[in-house]
């Protein structure tokens, strides 16, 4: 017993060694990280030449679960509430409307093409539905490059929020083939108490969490994210045993607590990017195991055709009919079209339908993994080309967090702030020194094209500087402050510059 577990131990450490190192490739010849992930747990199933034999849907559909939650919580931490704002009409039918109108099309030309009845057909369009959090996040998370913000920040929030419309019309369409089907009231209940529920699960967790993790002041560092963590499952759970949408409580319960103040929200973030990482690595290795290559290309040409049609015909329809009058012109429709990355999430809702419907169910499985891989390769690798081809891509500079927790700081008598250096700002082109800081006032750090300056008294300030300010005192945060926007001499006078006037 104790070999066994050691066995099991050093191959999923070597799984996820391998999986760390070729992420490192990937990014320098364009592949899709996750797309290695994948490779990866086929080369190690059984077909492949690691020979894990690994068939389990139950304990696929578990462990996926698990780190959808982590993943699309991860994508919700990340999504800046205010820049959602002026798109969440659009974003919001996205992923409804969006939704049903490609599981309608899919399951229609599934019927058409195929001998499963329209109910199976509706049921795998339904579980090829949504655009995959955790495919999506990790193209956005590019250092060196980034798509326009408002093109960006909708499909971010398209694919963190649509998995729970998805995730009902595939628990909805699994019911009625159970004759399970509670009638057109009850599914209209169904429909709006789903949502309420898990966003109101979303927000009330949220709420208590900012309150305890701000109020507990625990001993030891370390366990303010296994706090998160509590309460991210606490929210999921609660949905679900009240038959809510817990993918959606999990999104909202991270929206919230990142627009708010945490203490210690540096080290929250980082343990929510790794552990986010590291839950995709689990879960796309393990969604490779489950793979039995001969099974896919026995189905090769129904995954096919079933591919084309969703990539090239529903997903622009939906997004053409979804974006019909907005803002968005042509070029960004369509790359918003061309972006609706299939991944983990697709798999995982196909490993549920397996459970409840069995072996009926495995046709239904191998064609949706073929669809994801032709997505992943055909999408994922010409993501970044289609949108600089739009002339949609601009090239970014990494803008790292100042390497201080800033929270911790701020609960001392000390003032602290960080402020950025404005082109008409006083201290454009001067150094430390010509600034008269109040006395005791320390420049802690300058962050410059994604990189940390330590300063000393001679060191020039240049127009997008980042600088982070400490005071002796936190009474004279707002005199350091002014002294970097307006200028201020030893005699008190406020020199005359964009933002100033004289002092009489």
């Amino acid at each position: 017993m104790e070999v066994l577990v050691n066995n099991y131990i050093f191959v999923s450490a070597i799984i996820v060694l391998l999986s760390v190192l070729l992420s490192k490739s990937s990014d320098r010849f364009g592949l899709p990280v996750l797309l290695v992930f994948l490779g990866i747990g086929i080369l190690a199933g059984s077909e492949g030449i690691g020979g894990i034999d690994f068939e389990n849907y139950e304990l696929t559909q578990f462990l996926g679960t698990f780190a959808l939650c982590l993943i699309i919580f991860t994508g919700g931490v990340e999504t800046n509430l205010e820049e959602i704002m002026p798109n969440l009409k659009r974003g919001i039918t996205l992923s409804s409307l969006g939704i049903v109108v490609t599981t309608a099309l899919v399951g229609f030309f599934v019927n058409f093409i195929t001998d499963l009845t329209l109910v199976e057909s509706m049921l795998l369009g339904a579980i090829l539905s949504a655009t995959d959090a955790a495919a999506s996040f990790s193209i956005f998370k590019d250092k060196n490059s980034q798509v326009v913000p408002r093109t960006k920040n909708l499909l971010k929030f398209e694919s963190g929020s649509n998995d729970p419309m998805a995730y009902f019309l595939v628990i909805f369409l699994l019911g009625y083939m159970q004759g399970e089907n509670s009638g057109a009231l009850g599914i209209t209940l169904s429909l709006i108490l789903n949502p309420a529920i898990g966003l109101f699960f979303g927000w009330f967790f949220s709420q208590l969490f900012i309150a305890l993790n701000n109020r507990i002041n625990l001993s030891h560092v370390g366990l303010y994210p296994a706090l998160t963590l509590s309460f991210l499952f606490l929210s999921y759970s609660s949905s679900i045993y009240l038959e809510g949408n817990g993918f959606l409580a999990v999104y909202v319960f991270g929206i919230i607590i990142s627009s708010k103040k945490l203490l210690h929200k540096s080290l929250l973030y980082s343990f929510y990017d790794g552990i986010s990482w590291l839950s995709q690595i689990g879960l796309f290795v393990m969604l490779g195991l489950l793979v039995f290559p001969s099974r896919l290309i026995q189905i090769a040409p129904i995954g096919l055709m079933v591919a084309v049609f969703l990539i090239f015909f529903a997903r622009p329809v939906t997004i053409m009919l979804c974006l019909l009058k907005s803002r968005f012109n042509l070029k960004e429709k369509t790359f918003i079209a061309w972006a609706g990355l299939k991944g983990a999430t697709p798999i995982v809702f196909a490993s549920l339908a397996a459970v409840k419907l069995g072996t009926k169910a495995h046709m239904i499985f191998d064609i949706v993994f073929f669809v994801v891989l032709v997505s992943a390769i055909l999408q994922g690798l010409t993501m970044k080309l289609m949108a600089r081809k739009l002339g949609l891509l601009y090239e970014s500079v990494e803008d790292p967090n100042f390497p201080i927790d800033l929270d911790v700081l701020e609960k001392t008598k000390n003032g602290i702030r960080d402020l950025s250096i404005g082109s008409r700002d006083f201290a454009v082109g001067r150094r430390i020194v010509d600034l008269f800081l109040p006395q005791g006032c320390l420049v802690l750090f300058i962050k410059r094209n994604g990189a940390f300056i330590i300063p000393d008294g001679a060191t020039e300030f240049k127009s997008g500087d980042k600088v982070l300010i400490a005071t002796r005192e936190r009474s004279d945060i707002e005199e350091a402050v002014d002294c970097f926007k307006i200028g201020v001499a030893k005699e008190g006078i406020f020199f005359k510059g964009a933002y100033s006037e004289q002092i009489h």
